[in-house]
């Protein structure tokens, strides 16, 4: 994994001046460059080893003359843009910490503090659910980033909250977003989670940012995917919501990848166990949970391949025309290979007719 370093000058000037020192995706909007002026532009490279020299300078590069459009970038590529332009240091995958395994055998713990406010700083919403939301925020004593899903407490919540921890709290997996710390006072109408802060955007959003990707670049996320749920299940438990927003970058430059979010997850056996109906998103769910069946360990797998389906043809595979077409669609196994990019290997779409069965016990991968 690579981070860089950009520099522009006009073109009859000697000045460099730096624009970013962590930039680690494939593009970066340069702003308020002087409109039919010559620049030229050069980078440098960091790895663990250190930063490289500065690279040959591009040719002149004129920018238009007045009155021309302006560059239009994706919603990716400018949440992309956003995530460089806060300035925040890239921690290169030789530099993170090593997973603390112990955690499995001594679980976190929840913690008391009265006024989470005199600890963090939160400073800005990421999302929002029905009972929780999702903020970034500043751990005041070491001035590090952090995320915080912060939950509701109520009588109709509590039990949730309490079942989302017993997942997260003893999960130590380098596939996993994992929980650093759980708070709960008495007497407070809120749960905090602080979790593992992680680089980039969903994986829709990543894939959607970049100007092609292959069947390989899916295979491999799909395999950490996997990774991580077979750990999972391993330890007894389904995720049972399969779905881009809960598959996050943990880096931007390369494919890693990790699961969030475990508030739909349950203990499941191999035998089948009854979970609450519906949920996880409508277009991903199995036709076990549409149809109040037993589910399995399989029953995350058919999600997978939902992913997989739309990340290989930016289609979803089960989608009606309303909510009732979309369950038919689901608990009769209709889609067609037809969407699916042209350019796929057998292998994909065998390995698809593998994951889509309408009995999960008969998903063999």
């Amino acid at each position: 994994m690579l981070c860089y370093n950009l520099q522009y000058k006009e073109g009859d000037s000697i000045a460099w001046i730096d624009v970013a020192f962590n930039i680690d995706h494939e593009f970066y909007l340069v702003r308020d460059l002087k409109q039919d002026t010559s620049y030229n532009f050069r980078l440098a490279a960091r790895n663990r080893i250190g930063w490289s020299e500065k690279g040959i300078p591009s040719k002149l590069i004129k920018t238009r003359p007045p009155g021309c459009p302006k560059v239009q970038i994706t919603r990716a590529m400018r949440h992309l843009q956003e995530l460089t332009e806060t300035g925040q240091e890239i921690v290169l995958e030789e530099d993170k910490p090593h997973i603390d395994y112990s955690i499995e055998e001594n679980p976190i713990g929840w913690l008391v503090e009265p006024q989470l406010s005199t600890k963090y700083s939160f400073i800005s919403e990421l999302s929002r659910g029905q009972f929780s939301a999702v903020v970034k925020g500043v751990d005041k004593s070491s001035d590090r980033v952090i995320i915080a899903k912060i939950l509701e407490l109520n009588a109709e919540t509590e039990k949730q909250v309490n079942q989302e921890y017993e997942v997260l709290h003893s999960l130590r997996h380098e596939r996993i977003a994992m929980l650093e710390a759980a708070y709960k006072a008495s007497n407070s109408p809120v749960a905090v989670f602080i979790i593992e802060k992680l680089q980039g955007a969903d994986i829709l959003t990543y894939f959607s940012s970049r100007h092609e990707y292959t069947e390989n670049c899916v295979a491999n996320a799909i395999t950490q995917i996997l990774d991580g749920l077979q750990y999972l299940h391993w330890r007894g438990y389904c995720h049972l919501n399969i779905q881009p927003d809960n598959v996050v970058m943990s880096s931007v430059r390369s494919v890693q990848v990790k699961l969030v979010d475990m508030g739909s997850a349950h203990r499941v056996n191999k035998l089948g166990t009854m979970v609450p109906k519906y949920l996880g998103h409508p277009e991903y769910r199995s036709p076990e949970l549409y149809n109040d069946e037993l589910v399995y360990p399989q029953t995350d797998i058919w999600m997978v391949g939902v992913l997989i389906y739309v990340l290989l043809s930016g289609v979803s595979p089960f989608r009606g025309k309303d909510v009732d077409e979309t369950r038919q669609n689901i608990s009769f196994v209709r889609y067609r290979f037809e969407y699916l990019y042209k350019e796929l290997s057998q292998e994909a779409t065998r390995f698809l007719m593998l994951v889509f069965k309408r009995a999960p016990r008969l998903v063999i991968i």
